[in-house]
């Protein structure tokens, strides 16, 4: 009786060796746990990972590489083009009222020419004199018309020039600074590329460059 007691007792004092040794294991495999989250966490706070993981084109390897800008994203958020942009308009719009008021006054002198012929009180000198003055008044206000037109023209056409040089420049150092590509291509709503896949969007990048460097050259 006394060895079945004995036996019985040496059971439970073995499960409750049992029990306690597999809550340390628990525990143990707890903490282990605890403490890979905690440097996963840590490595991902300070060693954040690429969002865009675009391939890098390295030397001596044929892989081709190409990136991809959006032209619409670059117009809209370039200091230098909202500048540009305002300039021209300030210019267009002065021209514009200036030909527009010169073209009223000329309207005024041929409604009032007609009127009087109409009333017969000029003479045929008159007649011939007003004639040949509003014909030279409308080819003085045509050729002012076709001259602001190409100083417009001209200013549009630097100013494009302009943004594409920046443009160019900004994106050869942001490439040859990070991705190595062959290739540079332009998006925008009216481009011939149809899709693009977003991992290859250098947009971003190339922008903060454009308006770094667009302040630097202010300063």
């Amino acid at each position: 009786m006394m060895e079945n007691q004995e036996i019985e007792s040496q059971k439970v004092e073995s499960q409750e060796i049992n029990r306690r040794c597999k809550g340390s294991v628990c525990h143990a495999v707890g903490y282990g746990i605890l403490a890979v989250a905690v440097i996963i966490l840590f490595i991902l706070h300070f060693y954040p990972q690429k969002n865009k993981p675009i391939p890098v084109r390295h030397t001596n390897e044929s892989q081709t590489v190409i990136v991809t800008i959006d032209i619409d994203s670059v117009t809209e958020h370039f200091d230098l083009v909202k500048l540009l942009k305002n300039d021209l308009e300030e210019e267009t719009a002065k021209y514009q009222k200036e030909l527009e008021t010169k073209s009223i006054a000329f309207q005024t002198k041929v409604s009032n020419f007609e009127q009087n012929y109409q009333n017969n009180v000029l003479t045929q000198t008159q007649i011939q004199n007003a004639q040949r003055q509003l014909m030279q008044e409308k080819e003085t206000l045509e050729a002012l018309s076709a001259k602001y037109t190409k100083i417009l023209m001209d200013k549009e056409m630097s100013v494009q020039n302009e943004i594409t040089d920046s443009l160019r420049n900004a994106s050869k150092r942001i490439n040859d600074a990070n991705y190595n590509a062959d290739y540079i291509f332009a998006i925008s709503s009216g481009s011939a590329i149809l899709y693009s896949n977003e991992i290859y969007d250098i947009t971003q990048e190339v922008i903060k460059e454009l308006n770094e460097t667009y302040k630097k050259s202010t300063k």
